[in-house]
């Protein structure tokens, strides 16, 4: 596998936590911003979604609702929180892209499934993506827990619970003796590909930021086959501090496709290192 860095650019919105690519236009979530930044293929600003009305540029700490990852299925996009402070982070939203309108949900029920049962040490959900016809929800790890996989299907959407969901640990490298914590997902159907983006970051928990060691791109191949396994485990996994300086503890909390030509696919990533901006990256991946 081979990483190529296209552009690097740092935009003027805090906490980019989540992006997606629809129609030719960047989505841009901010887990303490009330609103989607819309960017078009040269990352000028197209137009704002707003979320929910609040006052002020950053949502404080104790109050933000922790977007923190999203996917796009058909014409709508889902908006998670990490539910990793509750109720405040049990939340999501639906975006109806044909003509932006906004629907907020809770996903509060939904969390106490694997909070109820002790399925997950700390819910912290950060990556989440559709596999086909499963959802695929990832637990960040930290220095205290691991990383793991919440595999369920659609009818969550519905608001129906599922018939069954199952959890897998994942494994991952660690990065300097810091445990690579998953924060972004997605998946390509065609190639039954799916991309992860991973960050080592030095805390023991969900709630409290660290210091940030660097960041990770890994690869699953046969993807969808593997949720029948007994631990999920990745195939191709690359240290973004060796393909370029430019990637030096950043800390990288998504990635998306931008368009794909055989083994070759050009992909955008978003940095959140916790200082009121965001940091966008392109690079072409080939596998």
């Amino acid at each position: 596998m081979h990483i190529h860095l296209i552009k690097k650019q740092t935009i003027n919105y805090p906490s980019g936590s989540a992006m997606e690519f629809y129609n030719n236009i960047l989505y841009i979530i901010g887990d303490d911003v009330n609103y989607i930044l819309c960017l078009d293929e040269a990352w000028k600003e197209i137009k704002r979604i707003e979320l929910f009305a609040f006052t002020g540029t950053r949502i404080p700490k104790p109050e933000k609702p922790d977007l923190e990852c999203a996917t796009i299925i058909g014409n709508k996009l889902y908006v998670v929180g990490s539910g990793s402070l509750s109720p405040q982070r049990d939340v999501a939203f639906i975006v109806y892209l044909e003509e932006d309108k906004v629907k907020r949900i809770s996903t509060a029920a939904f969390y106490a499934l694997f909070r109820d049962r002790n399925l997950v040490a700390e819910m912290n959900i950060e990556g989440f993506t559709d596999c086909k016809d499963k959802l695929l929800f990832f637990n960040r790890a930290n220095t205290q827990q691991a990383n793991q996989l919440l595999i369920t299907d659609h009818k969550i959407i519905k608001k129906q619970f599922p018939d069954k969901f199952k959890v897998l640990p994942v494994e991952i490298a660690n990065l300097r003796q810091l445990p690579l914590g998953i924060s972004g997902a997605c998946y390509d159907d065609k190639n039954d590909i799916l991309f992860l983006s991973a960050s080592a970051e030095n805390t023991s928990n969900a709630y409290d930021d660290g210091e940030i060691e660097g960041s990770a791109i890994g690869v699953v191949f046969n993807a969808y086959q593997k949720l029948n396994d007994k631990k999920y485990t990745i195939d191709k996994l690359i240290c973004l501090d060796d393909v370029h300086q430019d990637f030096q503890q950043q800390k990288i909390e998504s990635i998306c496709i931008l368009r794909q030509s055989n083994n070759t696919y050009r992909m955008a990533m978003v940095a959140d290192n916790d200082d009121g901006k965001s940091v966008l990256f392109e690079v072409e991946i080939t596998l």
